[in-house]
This record gives C-alpha cells, structure tokens and sequence, in this order.
C-alpha cells in the first residue's frame, strides 16, 4: 500500500473515531490485529452477511418475501454473527421524509408493495430512516452486530469507477454531502451498541490523491 492510500486509511479511520465518539455505537476496538469486545477485552471473529439497503426502495432486500425474523433466523441458522447493512447518502440527506410506500409507489413496484404488507406490514408506512433503524433493532434483538456500510451516494446498484459515486468532485460524491449524511448516520445510530459505521468507496488511490492536494498539502 503506498504512502497516500496508508494515508487515506487513516484519516477514514480518525473520521470513524470521530462518529463513534459523536454515536456511542462501537462496541468492538482493536488490539494488536485482533478486533477485539470493547467491554470484556476478549477477540471477535466477524462471521457477516451482506444485506443490501443501498438501492433504489433504500430498504432492507426480502421484506417482501419474508418476515424480518425469518430473515434474520437465517442468519443465525447459518452461524453468522453480523451483517453488513448497506445505506445510501442520498437516504438521509435527500430522502429522508419519504416512506417506504411512497419510494415503491414512485418506482411502479405494485408486487414488492404487496409483499412488504404480507410479510412485513408495518414498515410501508416507516420513512427511509426508521425502516433502517427498525432493522437495526430487530438485528440487536437477536444479538446480530451491524456494519451500517455508507455504501453509495445515489440509491442503486453499484460499481463502477464511472457510475458517478466513485470519489469526491463526481457527480453524486459532494463531499459536503457525504459528511453531512455520516454525521446524521451518526445521530440516527446514536445509542445503538451492535453497530459500526462503514466508510466506501470504489476509488481508493484517487480519494488518497485528492486528500493529499485539497487538504494535507495546506497544512
């Protein structure tokens, strides 16, 4: 790893400091190598799923197939331990007052609205924050850890170095954005001990190069 990307990696890692000081929801640190419980010292092993939340409804996939406890029994049925929760910047700086049934209505998904009143009715009237929180919850209720992933800035599905989410200046990565959706992903987790903020992006060594002009090289 060269100089810029070590450096990238920890200036990400001191925002993280920052948020997890701000939510009071990083219950795991690190020792060593080893991550390790915040509370009794002793290692961790991270066994995760991926659950997309990122795309177009900005809700969690398969609440229209399932209910949330079957879902998250899975998860447990499989010896898992965590699951990364995907989320867009876009959920919370610009959608943040939309319910789930107004994103489905918008988008024409009659089938998916009538699955989630099936399978997991109370959500169609959640807005996009509280839907991502009421999984939250029903995840620590099962002692599921979360790593709430800033995925994207756009909801959709992802990558490309060119879909225009790839590093700061594109056209859906303003970093005034970015930083004020992280700091309200910080205020909406407050208080939530199973989860952990996560920072992406598809353009490492060029979000490096550009930290290193904009902000390093003035100091």
């Amino acid at each position: 790893m060269g100089n810029h990307s070590q450096l990238i990696l920890l200036l990400l890692m001191s925002l993280l400091a920052v948020l997890a000081s701000q939510s009071h929801s990083f219950q795991l640190s690190a020792s060593n190598r080893w991550l390790v419980d915040s509370g009794s010292g002793k290692r961790v092993k991270l066994r995760c799923a991926n659950w997309p939340a990122h795309m177009g409804v900005m809700l969690a996939e398969g609440l229209d197939k399932q209910p949330i406890n079957h879902i998250i029994l899975q998860f447990h049925n499989l010896g898992l331990n965590c699951v990364r929760l995907t989320w867009a910047t876009f959920m919370l700086t610009r959608y943040s007052n939309q319910t789930v049934k107004q994103a489905l209505d918008s988008l024409n998904l009659t089938d998916a609205k009538a699955g989630i009143a099936k399978n997991n009715l109370n959500v169609l009237t959640m807005t996009h924050p509280q839907s991502y929180v009421y999984v939250v919850d029903q995840l620590a209720a099962q002692n599921i850890m979360v790593l709430a992933d800033n995925h994207i800035s756009e909801p959709k599905w992802c990558c490309a170095p060119d879909d225009g989410n790839a590093f700061f200046g594109d056209t859906n990565f303003d970093p005034q954005e970015w930083l004020q959706g992280l700091s309200m992903a910080a205020q909406l987790l407050k208080g939530k001990p199973n989860v952990s903020l996560c920072i992406y992006s598809t353009s490492f060594n060029s979000m490096a190069d550009i930290i290193m002009e904009n902000f390093v090289q003035k100091f």
